[in-house]
């Protein structure tokens, strides 16, 4: 028997929340999401649930939803400086409206169909894929971080992934 008080672990309730969230359903987190979020109040509920289930397995605590996944629901109105200095060379202008071209007759039926569409024409130019994907998840997240890329591009949508290329484009 140890003589020392109770202790209480901070951390261990940490990871206690974050292995609920795992198991938690996804449909009540959504809903606790959109009720705690009012920039998302007007979203399809069944749109909410998909973000949560890509974001969910990140998360500690409800609360952190909007801090993950702000990037599904609007584009960004900034990026961070120190990506972009990484990400974006001479070359990236040119090779980002190449990738626009792509998108556009690219078959978003599923995310494999996408991933498959852009990596065969990366694969296919000799065309390093860092120089295509850093850049494209600054443009869809304003970072480096987030959800999977073409999880992202499936989620919001070729037209909105173009935009937000179109954008990152027109900041330079």
């Amino acid at each position: 028997m140890n003589k020392a008080g109770a202790r209480f672990d901070p951390e261990k309730t940490k990871w206690f929340n974050h292995q609920y969230m795992q198991t938690a359903d996804t449909e009540h987190l959504a809903a606790t999401f959109i009720s705690a979020t009012p920039e998302i109040a007007s979203m399809d509920p069944g749109y909410v649930e998909l973000v949560v289930k890509h974001i969910k397995e990140r998360a500690t605590f409800p609360s952190e939803f909007w801090e993950l996944s702000h990037y599904f629901f609007k584009a960004p109105e900034n990026y961070a400086e120190a990506a972009l200095k990484k990400v974006w060379k001479e070359h990236s202008k040119d090779l980002m409206l190449q990738l626009i071209t792509q998108l556009e007759t690219a078959d978003d039926s599923s995310v494999e169909a996408l991933q498959t569409a852009v990596k065969g024409w990366i694969t296919e130019n000799e065309i390093g894929f860092g120089k295509i994907m850093m850049p494209l998840r600054v443009a869809l997240v304003g970072a480096l971080e987030g959800a999977d890329v073409f999880d992202i591009v499936f989620l919001i949508g070729k037209t909105e992934t173009i935009k937000r290329i179109q954008a990152l484009i027109d900041h330079h």
